[in-house]
């Protein structure tokens, strides 16, 4: 997906996060500028029930008694179906925006989020006990005219189901992860999200959308629904400061980025913002504390240094590829995805005996693991 942190002319939106303990929220008279964007509630037009709700039609042959009293791994089986069967031809990725369940089923077609509202939203009208999640992947920007952003990930997580049959004839039993977007760490559990947690990702996605098409009004909107959503959300926090950037309200926009730092663990691009807000201003002594900070961070950070092999890979940088996977690699164990692409970082530098020992240690890793079903279009 899911998720988008938007790099808008040297400023920084996050669709994605986790938070920590939250401190104090901030104070409604610090953190709003309703008169400023016109705000009116009414613009966000999206429920939680609407965000969830599926069609008449499909519930009715969901709650069908003969599938509502079949084993779990039946019911499961019919999900994976409806999902990846031959009537849908999978549901395929599709970046840019994110929809509502009854939508998505409609398309055919959505971004990780979406497909993941659609898959929890399904998995629950067939009584199946199911978890939303969010997990880390590499720092990757994806440009889009003048506006970058960077991706974050959600799927979903079934766990003990009995056994399943996949479409290559295996079976599989244990955990599943349904997953559209064949990512890095797709097979991974992640950090539990709530309803209200995949609500405020949902119109935090809606702003960047809003933001990046100049609608200031609406992105606020949306924006301030996602942090009343989850106030524990960080990059709604970091994403609104940029909107108040644009409108000249540095001193808040600060603040909201402090706040999204002080939230969140994993807040890179609320450093970057709050550095670039506070060197725009001339502090440039209070800046680099922040980007020190941040290099520090980063350099101890496996999904910083895979995301950058992977854009020298990308880029066809071999050598600087397997310079930064083999930070990757210093920095963690037991990381399948840091093997496999030092592997093949390795293989086009020229180094075929490297990346067959790297192909060896990940074979090991993939025998080894407790791992999941991960379900989605690398299985097909």
């Amino acid at each position: 997906m899911l998720l988008k942190a938007q790099w808008v002319a040297g400023c920084c939106i996050v669709l994605a996060g986790c938070a920590a303990a939250p401190p104090a929220p901030l104070p409604a008279h610090l953190l709003w500028q309703d008169q400023a964007f016109g705000y009116d509630a009414t613009s966000v037009s999206v429920s939680k029930r609407d965000l969830f709700q599926l069609e008449a039609e499909l519930l009715s042959k969901l709650h069908d008694p003969g599938i509502q009293n079949s084993s779990v791994g039946h019911r499961l089986h019919h999900l994976v179906s409806l999902l990846f069967g031959p009537e849908t031809k999978d549901f395929p990725y599709s970046g840019g925006h994110s929809t509502i369940a009854a939508e998505t089923w409609r398309r055919k077609s959505g971004d990780c989020l979406s497909l993941t509202v659609l898959a929890y939203s399904l998995a629950n009208a067939l009584d199946i006990s199911v978890q939303m999640q969010e997990v880390r992947v590499p720092v990757f920007f994806d440009r889009r005219g003048s506006v970058e952003f960077l991706n974050r990930h959600v799927n979903v997580l079934i766990r003990g189901v009995g056994q399943l049959y996949l479409k290559d004839g295996s079976i599989r039993s244990g955990d599943v992860i349904i997953d559209f977007e064949p990512q890095i760490a797709s097979r991974r559990e992640g950090s539990a999200l709530s309803d209200d947690g995949i609500v405020a990702r949902f119109y935090n996605n809606i702003a960047a959308e809003y933001l990046a098409q100049g609608d200031l009004t609406l992105a606020y909107a949306h924006f301030k629904a996602a942090i009343l959503a989850d106030p524990g959300y960080s990059p709604s926090y970091s994403n609104l400061a940029q909107l108040y950037k644009r409108r000249g309200f540095l001193q808040g926009a600060e603040r909201l980025l402090l706040h999204a730092i002080a939230l969140n663990d994993d807040a890179d691009i609320a450093l970057r913002s709050l550095h670039e807000l506070l060197v725009s201003q001339g502090r440039e002594s209070e800046a680099l504390k922040y980007a020190e900070i941040l290099r520090a961070r980063q350099d101890k950070d496996p999904y910083y240094w895979l995301g950058v092999g992977l854009h020298h890979l990308q880029g066809g940088n071999y050598q600087k590829a397997v310079s930064a996977l083999e930070h990757a690699q210093a920095l963690t164990r037991g990381f399948q995805e840091v093997h496999r692409y030092l592997a093949i970082a390795y293989w086009r530098a020229g180094k075929p005996i490297q990346a067959k020992n790297q192909l060896s240690v990940l074979t090991s890793l993939m025998v080894g693991e407790l791992g999941f079903a991960a379900l989605g279009r690398e299985n097909q």
